[in-house]
């Protein structure tokens, strides 16, 4: 699972998410948040276009978005901290969104083979053309879909436009269709390890479960941890719990203490490990420098209230 990381997300919010025990970012391109921790060692980063909300008024132009992922590279086939970026995408607007792409495969073709760029399939889109894509793909005609060492470590395609939707019917019956044609694919012989889906911006078990049912691996991401805590009491009033170790007079004054419970909660109830912060730091965090420096942050190695593992996902289910 990666945590979604908006403009308005502080680096001590970063600082709260590691303490709880998240390596794996979703950033905008350009924030604050993404020049954080491209310079910090131990952790992953998937970088988006900030394509959400819809017409977002500080979204970069293609031209920008461009221009700062090839700052991410570090030599031949190293990103350093960038496992991916999700292609620029335009929501409810796939005919831009298809020339933005097709701009972005002519600049990766030309001059830029090593890109690790994941194409966006768009709710409402046909699932179908994801199998003429796969063949394509791996007969070396899409260096955009296929690593330059000839393997395929990132997603095939990242699901994007299901936040509206809210779970709806439409949307279930949608995901269902790429996941019946991802199980064709390898019914015909294909890796599930080629044919991997990134979720934009949810992380509903009705979305996931398709998906990972067909054995593929399913990435997905979410800010709604961030979001809960800024809301306050309304949602403590009904998501509280003492499982995390982290009492309701902390979370009514503390942001960074309600960030840290529904950051706990989320990984939680994926399965993931998570781990609770120390109260007292929590509350001193306000007057603390942000840590830019792997070698610095203390949070890698720094005590916990408590600690759970749960038991993992099946290898075939990573949350990222």
């Amino acid at each position: 699972m990666n945590i979604a990381c908006g403009e308005a997300v502080t680096l001590r919010d970063l600082d709260v998410a590691l303490a709880c025990g998240q390596r794996d970012f979703l950033l905008s391109v350009g924030t604050p948040s993404a020049r954080h921790l491209r310079t910090m060692k131990g952790v992953g980063v998937v970088l988006d276009s900030a394509a959400w909300p819809i017409n977002n008024p500080h979204r970069p132009p293609f031209e920008a978005w461009w221009q700062e992922l090839r700052r991410w590279r570090e030599g031949p086939g190293d990103f350093g901290n960038l496992a991916y970026a999700i292609a620029y995408d335009t929501i409810n607007n796939p005919q831009q969104t298809a020339r933005d792409y097709a701009a972005t495969c002519g600049r990766i073709f030309e001059r830029a083979p090593d890109q690790p760029i994941v194409p966006v399939l768009g709710f409402g889109q046909s699932p179908e053309t994801l199998a003429w894509d796969v063949e394509v793909g791996w007969e070396g005609m899409r260096p955009d879909l296929v690593d330059s060492d000839g393997t395929f470590e990132r997603p095939l395609i990242a699901l994007g436009g299901l936040v509206p939707q809210r779970g709806s019917k439409e949307a279930r019956v949608w995901v269902e269709r790429v996941a019946d044609v991802l199980a064709d694919l390898i019914d015909d012989g294909w890796e599930e390890d080629a044919l991997g889906v990134h979720i934009l911006g949810s992380t509903l078990q009705t979305y996931i479960q398709p998906l990972a049912a067909t054995g593929i691996t399913v990435r997905c991401d979410t800010s709604t941890p961030a979001q809960q805590a800024r809301v306050g009491d309304m949602a403590l009033k009904w998501g509280y719990t003492d499982r995390y170790g982290l009492p309701l007079p902390l979370l009514r004054r503390s942001r960074f203490a309600r960030l840290a419970f529904w950051l706990c909660r989320e990984r939680d109830r994926l399965g993931l490990p998570w781990q609770s912060p120390d109260h007292a730091w929590l509350e001193e965090l306000p007057g603390l420098t942000p840590i830019v420096l792997h070698h610095q942050h203390d949070l890698f190695d720094m005590p916990h209230t408590s600690a759970v593992t749960r038991p993992r996902p099946s290898p075939r289910t990573l949350f990222v």
